[in-house]
Formats: structure tokens, C-alpha cells, sequence
């Protein structure tokens, strides 16, 4: 307080005309009496006029030190609130207006508290979900430098975010891709899509969101970036399904077609050609009705509205009725189908039709592939309390490049050999959606001209 240039302003005023209001006193005494110092009534008059100024005095210094008091635990409380800090607690006693002052004061410094305590967190809320989020955030100022991003940014870009801070997004993120969409965004648009493809060998396609934050032009953007690569590549194999259904519908339909135009051109009366192209439209409408009857199958099992009974399943019985069926097959092309001796022990917790299913396409395969005077063997084990099923051919084998295709919908190791032979092309993606249904799994091992053994895995029932 005594440091107080505003104290000594308020207090200096009246010690100034106290003192020469004292003095003037004194001095008109002495000028009108004589001997004034041994002169009672002179001392009672100069005692009647100091003792009053020297009060008032004593209270113009405690009324200032009191305002000033509490004029300077304002600014106090106002620097730290500057500096964004908490304001320290100050009491005001005072009625008048600088204690007004004080109390308006402490309820504003309370609000304002209040307020940067929702504001911190928000703050906090904020940073946690974009910390969680699976898409990236990155922002950026008017010089393209990073303002802020979060860790799957971090991921996405290959970048460490820590200390990305404040360093042009250029120089951390090496795509002109990216730096050439924000370099011409312009005033007007609302915001700008673009897709870029990251890393050298298995590529990742990165969608990326650039939106202007700012009413100036262009002064702050945030980028969402999205991992869009499953998404494609789905989008693909879609497209590449629609056209191998497509060409498939075709070939079988453009044949009964051929055919039928044929016998309406006059065919129909050729005793010795019209019973084969009657014959031919028969083969051609059971092709097309296999292919539709295993794409309905097929969509049942991937969308879940298969009604499997899952049970325990004697592999045993199911492997015989599956030889027994395929066996007349196998006579005419003079191959040998046999099952080991310790099938009959074996049994799985699955779905008797849906084993009954993945048998019968994995034979049906061999059948095909598998040159006259071959062996088809279907062999069975106990295994780390799963049930292992293999079917083992001497077929033609399935080269190395094939293989990590093999269980995809409409995939053909050799188009033209597959589709001679017949078939679908949709097997083998049957038995895997089968087997991935009973939470089991089927792999592949093969070598060309030595064969193939494809091996199906299920949970075991004991």
C-alpha cells in the first residue's frame, strides 16, 4: 500500500491542506496574542484545530488504503485471469462504490471460471473422441502447416504426431496429391473430395475431406481422411461378381436360345438333329439351374438366414452316402474313391446337410480334375479337439498363383478347361462360407501334376 502511487495521490491532498490549514492556524494566533506559546488559550485554539485535521487525516488514509486495498487485489485477480490462471480470493468489507466495484468483479471472475471450466472440458471431451476416432483429422493454417492431428491421422499418413506440430504438411506428408487439392482450393468451395493412394508395395486408398474453417478465403482447413481401401476393393470384387454372373447367365442362356431358334427354323422336323438339340437345351437349362440354385444358396449362407441344425454329425455315415453317390461318376472315368479306416470314430459338431454339402462339392471337384485311372482319397483325424476332413486327388494340381483366389465366387485356375468340364464356379466359395459357418475353416495344398488336398476343419463334438 505505502508503494501506492494512487494511496499518495488520494492521501498527499489532504496531509498537504491539513498541514497549512494547521500552520495558517498557528500563525494568526501568534500574530494576535502575545507570548502565544505560554498562552493557554492559544495552545486549546491550536489544539481545537489540529486535533479534528489530524483525524481527518488519520481517515482520508484509512478510507485510501482501504480502496487502494482493494483496487490492487482486483488488478491481482486480473492479471492472473490474463495469464489464465485462478484468480486468488480476495474479501471486500467496503459499501462504496470501489467495493461495488470489488463485488462485480469477484461475480465476473466466478463466471469466467465457471466458463473456461466447461470450456476445459469441452476441450477434454473433444481431444477424447478425436483421439478415438478411426478417421483422421489433421488442420492446417493459411501456410498449410499442422495445427492440430490425431493419432489415427498419425497412422493413416505415416507420421508421428507429437512432433508434427507447427510443420508444413508437405514436409511431413510426402503427396503433391494432397499439397496441389489445397494449394487450389478456392474461396467458394464448400469443400473439396479427393482419393490418394499411400505405400509402396501393398497400397493403401486413402479418401480425404478438405473443408475451409474460415470466413476469409482459405485461412484454416480440416482434412478427414477415411481408409478406404476395403471398400474398394469390395467394390471391385463386386463388379468383377456381376460380370462373371453376367457372362455366366449368358453362356447357358445363349445356347438355348441358339438351339431353339434352330428347331423353329424348321429343325424340329429333322427326325435325325432334333431329339440332341432338345437334349442340348435340357443340359443347358440344368446348368443354368445349378448356377442359380448355388447363388441362392450361396447368398443365404453370407447373409446368415440359413437355418443350420447344428448338431453332433457321424462323419462316418456322411462320408459313405457321399461315396456312394459320386461312386457311378467315378466308375465311368475309372478312378478309385476310398476313405480310410477311422472315419467311423470321428464326429463333428456341425450341420449334417452342410457337411453333406462341402463333401459333395469337394469330390465333385476331383471328379473333374482328376485324369482317368486316379485315386480320390477322403481321410479323416482327430486334432487339437477339431475334426479334420481331407479329400486327396492325383488330378492336374492347382499352380502356386491360383491358390490364394481359389475360394472366391466365380474364380477359374483354367477358364477354359473349368467350364468345359462344367460346373458353377461357385463350389469351393460354398464350402468355405460353409465351413466358416460351423466356425470352422478349408485350405488348399497342392502340386501341379501330383494333385490336390483340400483340408476342412471343424469343431469336434467330444
Amino acid at each position: 500500500m505505502w508503494t501506492s502511487r494512487l494511496f499518495w495521490k488520494l492521501v498527499a491532498p489532504s496531509a498537504v491542506l491539513c498541514a497549512t490549514t494547521l500552520a495558517l492556524a498557528i500563525w494568526i494566533v501568534s500574530r494576535t496574542a502575545a507570548a502565544p506559546l505560554a498562552n493557554p488559550w492559544v495552545l486549546a485554539a491550536v489544539a481545537l484545530v489540529g486535533v479534528p485535521l489530524v483525524v481527518v487525516l488519520a481517515m482520508t488514509m484509512r478510507i485510501s488504503s482501504r480502496a487502494v486495498g482493494s483496487i490492487q487485489a482486483i488488478a491481482q485477480a486480473a492479471e492472473a485471469i490474463a495469464n489464465d490462471e485462478s484468480p486468488p480470493r480476495f474479501g471486500v468489507s467496503a459499501w462504496d462504490d470501489v467495493g461495488d466495484l470489488a463485488r462485480s468483479f469477484k461475480r465476473m471472475s466466478a463466471r469466467v471460471e465457471a466458463r473456461h471450466a466447461d470450456l476445459r472440458s469441452s476441450s477434454q471431451r473433444l481431444t477424447t473422441v478425436l483421439d478415438g476416432m478411426v478417421e483422421g483429422v489433421v488442420a492446417l493454417n493459411a501456410q498449410h502447416e499442422i495445427l492440430f492431428a490425431n493419432p489415427a491421422a498419425g497412422r493413416l499418413l505415416g507420421f508421428v504426431v507429437a512432433t508434427a506440430h507447427g510443420q508444413p504438411l508437405l514436409e511431413v506428408v510426402r503427396n503433391h496429391t494432397i499439397y496441389e487439392a489445397l494449394r487450389e482450393f478456392r474461396e467458394d468451395d464448400a469443400s473439396c473430395r479427393l482419393e490418394v493412394e499411400f505405400g509402396e508395395g501393398d497400397k493403401r486408398v486413402l479418401g480425404i475431406n478438405i473443408t475451409s474453417l474460415s470466413d476469409e478465403p482459405a485461412t484454416r482447413f480440416i482434412l478427414v481422411l477415411q481408409d478406404i481401401t476395403e471398400l474398394r476393393r469390395l467394390e471391385s470384387l463386386r463388379q468383377e461378381f456381376v460380370a462373371n454372373v453376367s457372362h455366366e447367365l449368358k453362356t447357358p442362356l445363349s445356347s438355348i436360345k441358339a438351339y431353339s431358334e434352330t428347331l423353329i427354323n424348321g429343325a424340329v422336323h429333322d427326325a435325325e438333329h432334333n431329339t440332341t438339340f432338345v437334349q442340348r437345351i435340357e443340359e443347358q437349362a440344368d446348368r443354368l439351374n445349378e448356377l442359380i440354385l448355388d447363388l441362392l444358396s450361396l447368398a443365404r449362407i453370407e447373409s446368415g438366414q440359413h437355418a443350420f441344425d447344428i448338431d453332433r454329425v457321424a462323419l462316418g455315415d456322411v462320408v459313405e452316402a457321399c461315396l456312394a453317390e459320386h461312386q457311378a461318376a467315378a466308375d465311368s472315368k475309372a478312378i478309385a474313391l476310398q476313405t480310410n479306416g477311422a472315419m467311423a470314430e470321428l464326429q463333428a459338431q456341425a450341420d449334417e446337410e452342410g457337411i453333406r454339402q462341402i463333401l459333395d462339392n469337394l469330390i465333385d471337384n476331383a471328379l473333374k480334375y482328376t485324369p482317368s485311372g486316379g485315386r480320390i482319397t477322403v481321410a479323416g483325424r482327430q486334432e487339437n479337439g477339431e475334426v479334420v476332413l481331407e479329400v486327396q486327388d492325383t488330378g492336374i494340381g492347382i499352380a502356386e498363383e491360383h491358390r490364394p483366389r481359389l475360394f472366391e465366387r466365380f474364380y477359374r485356375a483354367d477358364k477354359a478347361r473349368s467350364r468345359e468340364l462344367g460346373g458353377t464356379g461357385l463350389g469351393l466359395a460354398i464350402v468355405k462360407h460353409l465351413a466358416h459357418s460351423f466356425h470352422g475353416s478349408v485350405d488348399v495344398a497342392s502340386e501341379v501334376g501330383r494333385g490336390s488336398v483340400f483340408t476342412v476343419r471343424l469343431p469336434s463334438a467330444y
